[in-house]
């Protein structure tokens, strides 16, 4: 919980677009659409979870980038100039929702519950995971039948899926997304299952009866749907996205430890990916995910929050701050 690095500062929400390079590659988003219903939305790319040894699943349960986090359930194809990248440096951006691939709910409609940008650089010795609040007020360009305005970002993946979604943090950042997931937590529950479940420990007890979870205060062994429950309680603390935030970086840590010393054997990875990739989608097939994996297994990680600040007029809402934001974003390009 503490490699969490919250920066507070003042700042406004980055406004800005994409340099040209950026601008061409979303030519290919709308070919991973999928069989969405044409209305309002111009959208997805694909979308997942990049969790370093998995820790990411969707509660960040991003398994996209280091080693369990990287599923694909359903593949898609890039198409344009986004050829498929697996070696140098990447960027992996994972969207964790709460609909079931395949449903109505999951096809349009849905808003994203977590977003996080994973950099893994080209000599793979640390892997920054950057986290984006879903409560954070952004500028949301246009996508499709959907005109640019200022929203909160997962209202992204709501009118566009998951190419909104990856052109919005491209245009936001500058940030060149190579690869992209998207994952339902019903698979972040089969991983962390997988797993044998996730050692958590809480500073205070929890009685949450909306979210059916009672825990003690203490160390507790949490099995997938526990740990869900957890990772995305909201009225737990202070109540705030940050706090959730903060307790799911706590269990992403928990989830990489215990994948790394589980999933070490790479024909266990493999089996173990392969298993976890019902309700994943992505452009990333199970090979290119494995050698993803394997290069990052070793990597060290950082979890990080991007600069924010209440927003103005309404503090359950936050804005980036600037400058600090574009200089974080500015050392993953």
């Amino acid at each position: 919980m503490d490699d969490l690095k919250m920066l507070r500062d003042l700042g406004a929400e980055l406004e800005h677009q994409p340099p040209a390079t950026l601008a061409r590659q979303r030519d290919r988003l709308p070919a991973l659409q999928g069989d969405r219903p044409p209305a309002a939305r111009p959208r997805r790319l694909r979308v997942g979870w990049p969790v370093v040894g998995l820790a990411a699943a969707a509660t960040v349960a991003a398994v996209t980038v280091p080693t369990l986090v990287l599923k694909a359930g359903e593949s898609v194809a890039p198409t344009g100039a986004r050829p498929v990248k697996v070696t140098g440096a990447l960027n992996i951006l994972v969207v964790g929702t709460d609909s079931q691939v395949g449903t109505p709910r999951f096809r349009s409609g849905a808003r994203s519950d977590s977003i996080l940008l994973a950099h893994l650089p080209a000599d793979r010795e640390r892997i920054t995971f950057v986290s984006l609040p879903r409560d954070s007020i952004v500028q949301i360009p246009a996508c499709g039948a959907t005109p640019a305005r200022k929203d909160m970002i997962n209202s992204a993946f709501d009118k566009g899926g998951l190419a909104c979604t990856v052109k919005t943090v491209e245009t936001l950042t500058d940030v060149r997304i190579d690869h992209a997931m998207e994952f339902n937590f019903q698979a972040f529950k089969e991983v962390v299952d997988a797993l044998g479940g996730v050692e958590v420990r809480l500073p205070e007890p929890v009685n949450n009866h909306q979210a059916k979870l009672t825990l003690p205060a203490g160390k507790s062994l949490l099995d997938g749907e526990k740990a869900l429950a957890y990772a995305r309680l909201r009225y737990y603390g202070d109540g705030s996205d940050i706090q959730r935030i903060k307790r799911q970086v706590a269990l992403m840590q928990a989830m990489l430890r215990k994948a790394r010393q589980g999933l070490a054997d790479p024909v266990r990875l493999r089996s173990f990916l392969s298993a976890a990739t019902r309700s994943v989608k992505s452009d990333m097939d199970l090979d290119t995910m494995v050698a993803v994996a394997a290069s990052a297994r070793e990597s060290q990680p950082t979890f990080l929050a991007v600069p924010w600040r209440p927003a103005p007029g309404d503090p359950r809402k936050i804005v980036w701050s600037q400058p600090e934001a574009s200089k974080l974003f500015g050392g993953l390009r």
